[in-house]
């Protein structure tokens, strides 16, 4: 069967998703032009490693934000462990994390020996309140980890407050959090550092791997400097610390300084999808994480909390609509690999975050009638599908 009125195609009863979660295809189709032109750029430098263009980028990145320093890096678990490394944290320390977060937030923090100190997150917008992180500290504690998770900026006003009161350090997993404002901050321009993540799927995405340390302070950005390169001094052969191989590519760089200037745009795109997903939902918008803060958002994801998942999936998979759940998995369930222990008991609110969330498609580059097929199937969901989680 083939209805050409709606574009889903069934093959022996087996329905094709031809509206995927994400497909990149679209944005290097559209920016084709400036990508070869790009290319052109870094092979005429003769630099491939370094260079200006990676130095340009570090510059152009740093200005958006309003921060003084930014340091490329291969991808956005290095920025985090060589920025904990350069805030010299090592074993015996403790470091706050949220329950409910991509693996590589807690993943750095075990890297550089210290323990992630796991507390819960508000089930509203999946990321942390000073309240929890305020009862999570400890002497041991020296350092807060916020995630401005699904694009979704937290208190970060509050949580320097916090930081510095208590005399620890605030570090931004802002992976997910290209161009979000906390008031009137931008996500990683407030903490002692913050790393980004450039992977493609990024609201600034490169065309591979890549990540910055964005930093006020120039001398953390000089440690992290050395640290991405083995450790190195003011020349190539002088080694002044131990260190990793980390950079960012000359060709990424290049590549993300032209999707820079396009980021607010983009940015706008994605808010003006969410919010036509958060009409169609009417009074079941009150279970889209981060639905109340709609406007501040980026929209990196647009997600659900459903206590039918599975049933939500069925229910667009048949309308030939990709989704995808971020994340599976709360901190608990990682326990065996890493040492770490839960503040203030249970994670009550990451677990039923994992087990309920379910993600949608909202790439700014979705057509309007993709939106529209979207926004129609959010309209038909039943009460009995997307009841409270």
């Amino acid at each position: 069967m083939i209805t050409f009125a709606n574009t889903t195609i069934s093959w022996f009863g087996k329905i094709v998703t031809d509206i995927p979660f994400y497909d990149l295809g679209p944005l290097g189709r559209a920016r084709r032009e400036q990508l070869h032109l790009a290319l052109d750029e870094v092979i005429d430098s003769g630099y491939f490693v370094g260079g200006h263009a990676v130095t340009d980028f570090e510059r152009s990145f740093a200005e958006y934000l309003g921060a003084a320093e930014c340091v490329g890096v291969g991808n956005g678990l290095d920025g985090l462990r060589i920025g904990l490394e350069a805030l010299g944290i090592t074993p015996g320390d403790e470091v706050i994390v949220p329950g409910f977060t991509f693996y590589a937030s807690w993943l750095a923090v075990t890297q550089v020996g210290a323990t992630p100190v796991a507390i819960d997150v508000d089930p509203g917008t999946a990321v942390i309140t000073v309240a929890a992180a305020a009862a999570a500290i400890t002497p041991k504690t020296r350092a807060i980890m916020v995630v401005h998770l699904y694009g979704i900026p937290a208190d970060l006003a509050g949580l320097r407050d916090l930081a510095d009161s208590a005399g620890v350090a605030l570090v931004e997993d802002a992976a997910q959090s290209h161009g979000a404002k906390s008031g009137s901050a931008m996500t990683g321009s407030v903490g002692d550092f913050a790393s980004f993540s450039f992977y493609p799927t990024k609201n600034l995405g490169a065309l591979g791997d890549g990540g910055a340390i964005v930093t006020g302070s120039p001398s953390l950005a000089a440690i992290a400097r050395s640290r991405r390169s083995y450790g190195q001094g003011n020349s190539k052969y002088e080694h002044v610390d131990t260190g990793w191989n980390s950079r960012l590519d000359s060709l990424q760089a290049v590549f993300l300084n032209e999707g820079l200037t396009q980021l607010d745009q983009m940015n706008q795109r994605r808010r003006n999808i969410a919010y036509r997903y958060l009409e169609a939902l009417g009074p079941k918008a009150s279970n889209v994480v981060g639905g109340a803060r709609a406007s501040e958002s980026v929209w990196h994801h647009f997600v659900l909390r459903t206590a039918d998942r599975q049933g939500v999936r069925n229910h667009f998979s048949g309308l030939g609509i990709g989704t995808d759940i971020h994340y599976p998995y709360f901190f608990g369930s990682v326990a065996p690999m890493m040492k770490y222990h839960a503040s203030a008991g249970r994670l009550t609110n990451s677990k039923k975050l994992s087990e309920s969330v379910l993600s949608f498609p909202i790439s700014p580059w979705l057509t309007d009638d993709q939106v529209g097929r979207v926004t129609d199937a959010f309209a038909s969901l039943s009460g009995e599908l997307i009841s409270e989680a």
